[in-house]
């Protein structure tokens, strides 16, 4: 390669790295993660298929990895995970089910995630990333109960999958678009979006034929924010009680990681927030708790669910080197898919005092999203002015 060719494609790297980080980051999708088990087959929002974290790299492989592709590896593993569920689930709706319309849709899924997929995963090996991964717990938890059914309950419980995983995903690949660097992943995740929304308004009339469970077979567009309209009070105050409880464990999760934060952040800024986070999100998670026993769950488990639980697990396993960076990551994650998930959700809740505490609570989020964002700049640049440092040191 000639040296001025080397020296073009170099700038053009920096312009988009340039471009990339000058973006206004504004919302996220996926951060709960997870819930109680006894309401695993049920309508749950829309994050509850990929647990993948927003911006851990890929391991590299073979290849060089080039560009701010590779800072988006996360979102590129999360993509394409969620597109292999799909084909997973639906080659097997494919063999399982007896009814044509399930049959014909399943085959749809097939053969257009299975395009996705491929589109995500070679962008994954032509920059030196791993061109495979597998199903996550959660994935692979619904295919094992999806195992278990037949006739008409396989195909509900197919359909309220599809349903509740393309709300899931169109926020996922909307995420995606606001917050990777490279053009090349915001490309894929912009063209995913309306074949997203379309795959989700066949979900619907699918799931409307089968009998599928009401409220989540006629939930309004992922863009809506109108009311839901379940078939009976009961129900929509059972959509209420489950959305609060969501809620709550979210903020149990916040509670965990931020007072696990100002014990072993390192960065005074990240202990402050931390500090901020402890102090604000207790009123919030007892409101939410309230709202759930309110609108009929009995309680909320304060254990959370098991993916809730993971990313615990996992920042308490952090080395202290690199403690602030994941905790930072973490809650940017899951802010970030907090906030849509109040404005179009919340919004569209039945009862009156869940939409009230949604947007009492919405300018917090946004506060706090918007520090964490800055932080995770902050803590990323002085980790690479420490390599940068040491790389230096070494030379010398």
């Amino acid at each position: 390669m000639s040296t001025k060719t080397h020296k073009m494609r170099s700038t053009r790297r920096l312009v988009m790295v340039a471009a990339g980080l000058a973006l206004v980051l504004t919302c996220a999708p996926a951060w709960l993660h997870g819930q109680s088990t006894q309401d695993t087959a049920k309508k749950t929002g829309p994050w509850d298929l990929p647990k993948s974290p927003v911006r851990t790299p890929l391991p590299q492989t073979t290849g060089q990895a080039t560009g701010t592709v590779v800072a988006d590896s996360g979102y590129i593993r999360e993509a394409a995970s969620l597109n292999l569920a799909e084909v997973r689930l639906g080659t097997f709706a494919e063999q399982r089910s007896s009814n044509t319309a399930v049959k014909q849709f399943a085959k749809q899924m097939v053969s257009t995630h299975g395009s996705a997929e491929q589109q995500w995963t070679s962008l994954a090996a032509q920059n030196g990333l791993p061109s495979s991964v597998p199903l996550n717990s959660s994935q692979q938890q619904s295919l094992d109960q999806l195992s278990k059914l037949s006739g008409p309950d396989f195909d509900r419980a197919y359909m309220n999958a599809m349903v509740a995983g393309h709300e899931q995903a169109a926020g996922t690949f909307q995420r995606i678009g606001t917050y990777a660097q490279s053009a090349e992943v915001k490309r894929l995740a912009a063209n995913s979006v309306p074949v997203t929304e379309q795959h989700l308004s066949m979900a619907r009339q699918v799931a409307s034929q089968v009998g599928a469970t009401p409220a989540v077979a006629t939930n309004p567009p992922v863009s809506g924010v109108g009311p839901r309209r379940p078939n009976d009070v009961s129900q929509a105050n059972r959509e209420d009680g489950r959305y609060a409880t969501e809620l709550a464990y979210g903020h149990i999760m916040e509670i965990r990681l931020a007072r696990m934060a100002q014990e072993r952040a390192k960065n005074p800024q990240v202990k402050q927030f931390a500090n901020q986070v402890a102090s604000d999100f207790p009123k919030w998670q007892e409101r939410w708790t309230e709202l759930a026993s309110k609108h009929g769950v009995a309680k909320v488990n304060p254990n959370m669910g098991p993916l809730h639980q993971e990313k615990i697990k996992r920042l308490d396993k952090t080395p202290r080197g690199n403690f602030d960076q994941v905790y930072v990551d973490i809650v940017v994650e899951n802010l970030g898919s907090m906030l849509p998930y109040l404005q179009k959700e919340g919004r569209a809740a039945n009862s009156a005092d869940i939409r009230n505490a949604v947007n009492e609570e919405l300018p917090s989020v946004r506060e706090k999203l918007s520090t964490a964002q800055r932080l995770d700049r902050q803590v990323q640049a002085n980790a690479k002015g420490k390599e940068k440092g040491k790389s230096v040191s070494s030379k010398e």
